[in-house]
């Protein structure tokens, strides 16, 4: 997957359960005059991509537009355009965290739903009854398939997300019983957990929840579940080593491209792409070379550089962690937490 930026501002920065955004400090220093993608930077790269033949292989599994808040470029549906015009899997994230069907950005997301592109939220439960649950109502009305991310901060908060995801779809009625059928497994697994095992560290959470399945699926509808940890991070955008749901344990990213192998790349509006599945990890210092601005043989030297900088960096996190150093800084500039 191709996972581009294409904003850097966010109605939600700072805000509620945003307050630890890990990708609010590295995207903020960009100059406001680069905070929107522009469809001639969006242009440049869907051609680049064609002939990078790594980065279109990505982009044909899909290209995730994403944020900062994408729904705030105000050139956002001529950019998914654009892109679809390099693949037909084109998806964008929004916090879905919208006043009014009169606003700008509900009427993007209109659009680009128009155009075939999935959009897929993540759920905020202090936006959830002001703004989000409505609009996903609306939604379903046009599109058969989402992705809902779910941050959780503890077990219980896990809980009371998962059931406010099982009343709406409860309330939808029997053409998505497939769903609630879903939900309620997790729903079910979860206060099990957290009755019984409420301080439980991050091996306990996944044996329980064993081979639960992350999508439930039938012709009419198809909703994808993504449970992620959410992070404690510092003033200079560097996130905790252990999650907040699971501080007994450090909690680490296996990183694929230090393996030789590139399952992912971020690509900032600058151009500047990363190899990582972890979009909280933009000052990885490792440059896997610049849509905008390099050629694609320029492109590729600087992956296969750049493979060997993460292979070097990992192995000496390992030693780190052997040596009880965790946490500590190695000089290839990757995140501690990369294995």
């Amino acid at each position: 997957m191709l996972s581009i930026f294409v904003e850097t501002s966010c109605n939600r920065y700072n805000r509620d359960e945003c307050v630890s955004c890990h990708v609010y400090e590295p995207l903020m220093e960009h100059p406001v005059s680069q905070w929107h993608l522009t469809t001639e930077q969006a242009r440049s790269m869907a051609e680049k991509i064609r002939n990078v033949d790594v980065l279109n292989q990505l982009a044909q599994q899909e290209i995730n537009l994403t944020g900062g808040e994408a729904t705030q470029n105000p050139d956002i549906v001529e950019i998914c355009r654009i892109f679809q015009s390099v693949t037909p899997h084109v998806c964008l994230h929004t916090n879905l965290d919208i006043l009014s069907e009169k606003s700008k950005r509900w009427h993007r997301l209109l659009e680009i739903m128009k155009l075939g592109a999935r959009v897929d939220i993540t759920l905020y439960p202090t936006a959830w009854e002001s703004s989000q649950k409505y609009f996903l109502g609306e939604m379903l009305r046009l599109q058969d398939k989402l992705i809902v991310n779910v941050v959780y901060e503890s077990l219980s908060d896990l809980q009371n997300q998962i059931n406010l995801l099982l009343s709406f779809f409860i309330e939808k009625g029997s053409t998505y019983s497939h769903v609630t059928e879903l939900l309620k497994t997790y729903a079910d697994k979860i206060a099990t957990l957290t009755k019984e095992h409420p301080d439980c560290d991050e091996k306990m959470f996944t044996m329980h929840l064993g081979d639960t399945e992350a999508f439930a699926r039938n012709p009419e509808f198809t909703l994808g579940l993504s449970l992620l940890p959410a992070f404690n991070v510092d003033d200079n955008g560097q996130r905790s080593m252990t999650s907040m749901p699971f501080p007994k344990d450090q909690y680490f990213i296996g990183c694929p491209a230090a393996r030789g192998s590139i399952d992912i790349m971020t690509i900032q509006q600058n151009g500047e792409m990363t190899p990582c599945c972890d979009v909280g990890n933009l000052k990885c210092q490792p440059k896997f070379g610049n849509v905008l601005n390099d050629s694609p043989e320029e492109i590729m030297a600087k992956m296969e550089t750049s493979m060997k900088v993460l292979a070097s960096g990992v192995q000496k996190n390992h030693e780190n962690l052997k040596t009880g150093k965790a946490g500590q800084l190695v000089e290839e500039g990757i995140p501690p937490y990369c294995h």
